[in-house]
């Protein structure tokens, strides 16, 4: 139940986050933007513990942590994402509406000149620095799509007037050689002008209070190295089967150019593959992986050019949370420029990833589908959704791949599991393929390990971030530029402690279904797990372990 307070912690939420506001349903703050001055943040913090020193619950608690280290965390970028992430869900919305657009874009130019008040003259270090470097590209690319889509003059002239401003901004950040942040340039950044994110005194706090963690730093290194040496094997295992049945050297670079060519699918083309195989996909995860309520609403889009820089591969997002008729977007990236899929196989686990995992999130939960749902569960902020939709998304690929392989000796398939196999037949027949979303599902499984080991080492300065990307290449065989692209430009600027998130979560998730033994329990386990909403890690964690022991009754 929704008490007093929690109503006064929405209420905050909304007016620190107005643009997530109306990305969730409020459509009474469209046209609004927090300004980020030193006055409005000190203002804010103040609301947040007084609240916090009247809460009465470990949700209240750790929803109000987590909403007060967000605003503790000093760097420039994060203007700049919330700048475009505002403009874009306005426009996913509702198209361009000049009434919510103009006020928009104004208060975005406040809140330029505001952050530029509180950095001119500051030293910010160099990871920061290409952080925001990576986020003008963004900004300008979406006010361009703007001004060539309005003939409004009022709107135009905003929208030069804020990418004008925005320029000089991040002009303050600028670093020679950077062009668009393409990996062979950001190599020689970097050696130039040494790597740093200064934030080794902030993480831990980003860590226990932001989202979540009891663990210490290096306690999630080892882990991650732990989980590392367990998936190593598997993954060169692999390796050489696909090795071996494509006629290539059994090297992760190698296997994956052979699948990539086997198909050959242009990255141009990957939306309109998606679209084809989508439907006989999701019959058949909802009836062998999770279940899928019948209000499920997804749309699938080519990552727009000025969201690739941060959106290498896919990604989605959750609108109108807290209306009757909530939907997603999944973003498939197409730029060769970033880090797109190439094959059928890869487009299946990202779609696995994206759709079944956090689109199926979200719309199961704001649905309503297992419980009705309190708004502090529902709320998907940041900081504390972020590692539950995360982990859950990235157990979801190993749960499917689990859920293909057993179709290779079933004697008696279902008409959705047919279905998916005839649809295999076109793409190289079922044991193929499978072997293909084996090597891609451990693959990423090794991505977001690093993606652990990396989050903990440049965080805390232990190691640059060019000297991580050569240890990861040499410790696990994923190309150097995937490591990097995987990492740092989206992960890292969204906050620290995000990258870790994948990992940490979908580990304990996996854990608690490893002692389900029944098939049709642990569907029912992925349904349940899918479905409660974004309570802070502790809470989920808990809540998960008690619904696998009365499964197991």
């Amino acid at each position: 139940m929704s008490t007093r307070l929690q109503g006064e912690i929405f209420e905050l939420f909304k007016a620190l986050s107005p643009s997530d506001a109306y990305l969730v349903g409020f459509n009474d703050y469209a046209g609004k933007l927090f300004i980020p001055s030193t006055r409005n943040i000190a203002a804010a913090r103040a609301s947040i513990k007084g609240l916090r020193s009247r809460a009465n619950t470990v949700l209240e608690r750790k929803v109000l942590d987590a909403m007060l280290t967000k605003l503790e965390l000093n760097e420039p970028q994060l203007v700049m994402d919330d700048i475009l992430s505002s403009i874009f869900v306005h426009l996913a919305k509702e198209g361009i509406q000049e009434k919510h657009l103009v006020p928009l874009l104004k208060c975005a130019c406040e809140a330029v000149d505001a952050t530029r008040a509180r950095f001119e003259g500051t030293d910010v270090p160099s990871g920061v620095k290409a952080l925001t470097l990576y986020r003008l590209d963004g900004v300008i690319g979406i006010l361009d799509a703007v001004k060539r889509q309005t003939r409004s003059r009022e709107l135009r002239r905003w929208c030069d007037s804020l990418k004008s401003k925005a320029a000089d901004f991040v002009g303050l950040f600028e670093l020679d050689g950077f062009g668009r942040g393409e990996f062979e340039n950001v190599e020689k950044v970097f050696a130039k002008y040494g790597f740093s994110l200064g934030r080794e005194k902030f993480y831990l706090k980003a860590l226990r209070k932001g989202m979540d963690y009891k663990e210490s730093p290096e306690q999630l290194e080892r882990n991650a190295i732990s989980w590392i040496d367990e998936e190593l094997p598997r993954f060169r295992e692999i390796t050489e089967r696909l090795a071996k049945h494509l006629g290539c050297k059994p090297v992760p670079e190698d296997v994956e150019s052979k699948i990539n060519s086997r198909m050959e699918i242009d990255p141009s083309r990957l939306v309109r593959t998606t679209l084809a195989i989508r439907r006989v996909v999701e019959r058949f995860v909802n009836e062998d992986v999770n279940g899928i309520n019948p209000k499920y609403r997804t749309r699938v889009i080519e990552t727009p050019s000025f969201l690739t820089g941060t959106t290498p591969t896919g990604a989605a997002q959750f609108f109108n949370t807290y209306t009757a008729r909530p939907f997603q977007i999944f973003f498939q990236t197409t730029d060769p420029t970033r880090d797109p899929d190439r094959s059928v196989s890869a487009l299946l686990d990202l779609l696995v990833h994206e759709e079944y995992g956090h689109c199926v999130h979200h719309s199961n939960s704001a649905t309503g589908f297992v419980r009705k749902l309190s708004r502090l569960e529902l709320l998907p902020t940041t900081l504390l959704a972020g590692p539950i939709t995360e982990g859950l998304s990235f157990n979801r690929e190993l749960e499917f791949f689990d859920a293909s392989k057993r179709l290779e000796g079933k004697q008696r398939l279902t008409k959705a599991e047919k279905n998916y196999v005839r649809l295999l037949e076109g793409f190289g027949g079922l044991e193929l393929v499978n072997m293909e979303i084996e090597f891609w599902t451990r693959r990423w499984r090794l991505v977001r390990f690093l993606r652990v080991v990396g989050d903990v080492r440049v965080n805390t300065g232990k190691q640059s971030l060019m000297a991580f990307v050569d240890w990861a290449n040499e410790y696990t065989g994923v190309p150097r530029s995937s490591v990097y692209f995987q990492l740092f430009p989206a992960h890292e600027g969204i906050f620290p402690g995000y990258a870790t998130s994948y990992a940490v979560v979908g580990q304990e998730i996996r854990e608690i279904e490893r002692k389900i033994r029944d098939d049709r329990k642990r569907v029912k386990f992925s349904t349940y797990l899918c479905s409660i909403g974004f309570p802070p890690r502790s809470i989920y964690r808990r809540m998960l372990a008690e619904y696998a022991a009365r499964l197991s009754r």
